[in-house]
């Protein structure tokens, strides 16, 4: 069987076709300066080249959009701060409410629980916070009452 080294018909019409290419010169529609401005509601006009530029007042609002994001992610992140301040400060009362309490049924339990040394030992110290905290306490009504210029009753 012989091959023959001739391209068949198919291959030669392939070989021979090339693509079309039209050139296609970019339609840059000329608008006038006034048309620019207009519809760039006065932010944008066409330089002397024939660039775009950025109007003196274009730079304000832009200027004006860029601080407003800035005052805008500042808010957000404040907001973020104080959230995360005020659930800090909701575990920390929840905490004082709890100490309160075990100070206050010490207290009230103190003729019961005095049998056991190292328990009268805990009640003792107990006993020693709540003073504390009602010192901290009286002292801060008293330095409110100077603030507010009113005599502080004790």
């Amino acid at each position: 069987m012989q091959v023959s080294s001739n391209t068949n018909q198919y291959q030669s019409l392939q070989s021979q076709q090339q693509p079309i290419t039209i050139p296609v010169e970019p339609t840059d529609p000329k608008y006038s300066n006034k048309e620019i401005y207009e519809a760039s509601q006065g932010n944008v006009i066409r330089g002397d080249q024939g660039e775009l530029k950025l109007t003196p007042q274009g730079e304000t609002n832009l200027n004006s959009a860029k601080d407003e994001k800035a005052s805008q992610v500042a808010a957000e992140t404040q907001a973020q701060k104080d959230s995360a301040r005020e659930s800090a400060t909701g575990f920390l009362a929840a905490s004082s409410k709890k100490s309160q309490v075990e100070i206050y049924l010490a207290v009230a339990t103190d003729g019961k629980a005095s049998q056991d040394n190292a328990t009268a030992d805990v009640i003792s110290e107990l006993r020693d916070v709540q003073k504390q905290n009602n010192a901290v306490q009286a002292y801060a009504t008293y330095q409110e009452a100077q603030k507010n210029g009113t005599p502080a009753l004790f």
